[in-house]
């Protein structure tokens, strides 16, 4: 019985997975618990409550060093997400997956072609977000300025939203894949047979 889903691609599936879940992950906790806005207002708010004067300046300065860590660790999700972009094209070029928008052109079902279409607009999104999300990184290195990428910025945010509306469309299809059909499409996806 031949496999349907290689080793390399579990890998590149899960790898890239886990990358998206942990950039998103690493966002939500950015426009909620770790917000700089919002906790240098209660750390200002503490500290008078305490009798003791603090800055708005240094408020937020403390603030925005209580969530470094988290984005050391949005940065390392999306190292991650690089590295599942790599195998994928390396999969591509060595004729082990096939161009997203390829399937898409060649389903011929309607319900196939909204599958591949997902998908197909799912990888643009991530694709979009890795690329916008690299030049946020490096735009200092590329000979930008701050004030010069706030376009870039607006685009990786959108993207973002692109990406939570397309991860929730996958995986409601993978969910009714498996309850409608025999195919144990999730089962593939961990073990490969």
């Amino acid at each position: 019985m031949q496999k349907q889903f290689t080793p390399l691609y579990r890998i590149w599936h899960w790898t890239m997975a886990l990358s998206v879940i942990g950039l998103l992950a690493t966002v939500a906790l950015r426009k909620s618990f770790l917000s700089w806005r919002t906790n240098t207002e209660i750390i200002m708010t503490k500290f008078q409550d305490a009798g003791v004067e603090v800055t708005h300046e240094l408020a937020k300065a403390t603030a925005k060093a209580i969530r470094s860590g988290m984005w050391e660790w949005h940065y390392i999700f999306a190292i991650f997400l690089g590295i599942s972009i790599a195998i994928r094209i390396y999969m591509m070029l060595t004729k082990q997956a096939k161009l997203p928008i390829v399937n898409f052109f060649q389903a011929s079902i309607f319900e196939k072609k909204m599958q591949t279409g997902v998908y197909t607009l799912l990888c643009f999104f991530i694709m979009m977000m890795a690329l916008s999300g690299g030049f946020l990184y490096f735009y200092e290195a590329l000979g930008f300025t701050k004030d010069s990428i706030h376009w870039v910025k607006e685009t990786h945010e959108l993207m973002m939203w692109g990406v939570i509306v397309f991860v929730g469309l996958h995986l409601v299809g993978v969910l009714k894949h498996e309850l409608t059909t025999k195919e144990p499409i999730i089962s593939k996806m961990i073990h490969g047979d």
